[in-house]
């Protein structure tokens, strides 16, 4: 599971490696959450390059070399090349120590993932499902932005094809951090109810936490930290001074921290969160943090999920592109079996909470893994058929 956590970009150094779709994705989120973004990159589409030419960004029209990620808060690459992007990351992540690194789709490369975000102007929710299956983020998000009047952030910059600028929303940046085997740091008087919740999160995530009282911690306990958890902001800001730039949070002052922790749904690895752009909408949170609580916690969308993160590996092996391997995932998820010659399309109990489909989400939601399995199994050599058959 992956920890979630709002991230303060506000006037911070973000670095983008590469110009395509998928790195404009990461500069158009950057800049709405406040982020001071550079490109780098010999190419990059029309609203990247546009951003550049009106100042709002800046864009070395060259390829990455070494030195080029020193002195950033955040880095992400995003190119077609894996020896560049794992170079990029060895060398931000291990030489110069930046805590948050991405590298698209190598979760092994990263410490942090993007999320799926929403907004309606008032509140903001993330959905991630720690990489088991982007097509059901993608399902999820889709419904909120329907039923909820919701929109994403990340598809701004062009109006009727043209790019048009982007502007700082004063928004956090939505992430999900991949804690497995990362050291955090806990300082705290005493361990309260709020601290004892931060620290199971943590462990659930894989993280190694250790707890240090506010008059014992010194510089050399944070050296390796990734993430420091304060309940007061002093009892960092005593120590911050010289050290490598581990990401905290201040439980007493969250804007404080580099970082803060939203409300929470969470069913194994499907994880929503909930938060209020500001202070006046702090009730309308909570009563839809309880209502997506009802809807998404132990109702089998954990399960789910966890299925279909166990059938990566065969379909990795089995396509070779990304476009086959989620257009297999999409109709893997989507099919529904049905006598009526009209398609139907799997609604995962989203809209329809009493749908009795024969459809692969209700057939693990009711313990039919047999079922399960012999359709995946089936629709799998059905694909690599028509996948090896074609020109």
């Amino acid at each position: 599971m992956f920890y979630p956590a709002y991230i303060n970009l506000q006037d911070r150094k973000c670095l983008v490696i590469g110009g395509g779709t998928v790195a404009e994705r990461k500069v158009v989120a950057m800049l709405i959450s406040g982020g001071d973004v550079t490109v780098i990159s010999p190419d990059a589409t029309d609203l990247v390059a546009f951003l550049a030419h009106i100042g709002t960004i800046r864009w070395h029209k060259r390829q990455v070399k070494a030195g080029d990620t020193t002195g950033y808060f955040l880095v992400c690459a995003a190119t077609d090349f894996t020896d560049i992007n794992t170079a990029v990351f060895t060398e931000a992540y291990e030489k110069n120590n930046i805590r948050l690194v991405n590298v698209v789709d190598v979760i092994p490369q990263c410490t942090f993932a993007a999320a799926s975000v929403v907004t309606d102007g008032e509140l903001m929710l993330s959905i991630s499902t720690s990489g088991k299956s982007p097509a059901m983020s993608r399902r999820i998000r889709e419904h909120f932005e329907k039923v909820l009047h919701t929109s994403s952030l990340y598809t701004l910059g062009y109006e009727e094809g043209e790019p048009v600028p982007i502007e700082n929303q004063g928004l956090p940046y939505p992430v999900y951090l991949l804690m497995e085997g990362r050291t955090c740091i806990v300082v705290c008087e005493q361990k309260t109810p709020e601290i004892e919740r931060r620290t199971s999160l943590l462990n659930r995530c894989g993280a190694t936490t250790v707890h240090i009282a506010s008059d014992k911690l010194k510089p050399h306990h944070l050296k390796d930290a990734f993430l420091v958890v304060a309940d007061n902001v002093s009892m960092v800001d005593a120590v911050r001074k010289g050290e490598s730039g581990f990401i905290s949070e201040s439980l007493d002052e969250p804007s404080a921290g580099t970082y803060f922790t939203p409300d929470l749904i969470i069913d194994n690895n499907l994880i929503i969160s909930v938060s209020p752009r500001n202070s006046i909408n702090i009730d309308k949170a909570k009563r839809l943090h309880k209502k997506l609580t009802s809807q998404f916690e132990n109702n089998g969308y954990g399960s789910f999920i966890e299925f279909l993160g166990t059938l990566r590996p065969q379909v990795l092996k089995a396509f070779p592109t990304s476009k086959k391997r989620a257009d297999f995932f999409d109709t893997l998820i989507d099919t529904v079996e049905q006598e009526n010659p009209q398609p139907q399309r799997c609604c995962f109990r989203l809209a329809n909470h009493d749908c009795s489909a024969e459809c692969l989400f209700n057939w693990i939601q009711q313990d039919k893994l047999e079922r399960a399995n012999t359709f995946t199994s089936e629709l799998l050599a059905a694909h690599r058929s028509k996948s090896f058959s074609s020109p």
